[in-house]
């Protein structure tokens, strides 16, 4: 009962989040998410970019857009935890595949291998929590599957 309650109030938070424009306000967010792309843009030749907005002593936080598709990698020291904001694509974790899009959260446990190839025309943009802080370049890449 009690866990039927729970996965039934999740479904319900996470659906309310869907049906809203995103809107972080955290750290250097807090003017919205449209004027931090704006003021960070991904540029042309660059697939992947990540800025952190945010810290606490447990964790760190980037807004990360990419374009195209990551290479495979993991991270050795770092959990990740995933809220998609805009866009969509395929998340690839181990041998698993999931579709995501704006609405969605995914959890990465550290030294599985993983990447996120866009499924859009537009740059997909996320949330992403380092747990602990990303204080040190922590991406192995895994090669090619």
């Amino acid at each position: 009962m009690v866990r039927t309650w729970r996965a039934a109030m999740l479904a319900a938070l996470l659906a309310g989040c869907a049906t809203r424009p995103p809107h972080v306000p955290f750290g250097a967010l807090t003017d919205g998410v449209d004027a931090f792309v704006a003021a960070h843009p991904l540029a042309a030749e660059q697939a992947i970019r990540a800025d952190e907005v945010g810290r606490t002593a447990s964790a760190s936080y980037h807004v990360v857009q990419v374009r195209g598709s990551e290479s495979p990698h993991r991270h050795v020291a770092h959990d990740l935890t995933v809220f998609v904001l805009r866009g969509q694509g395929m998340l690839t974790l181990e041998e698993t595949r999931q579709a995501l899009a704006a609405g969605d959260a995914a959890v990465i446990p550290r030294g599985a291998v993983h990447w996120f190839a866009n499924g859009g025309r537009e740059p997909a943009l996320a949330l992403v929590v380092f747990a602990p802080p990303l204080d040190a370049p922590d991406t192995v890449p895994a090669g090619p599957r």
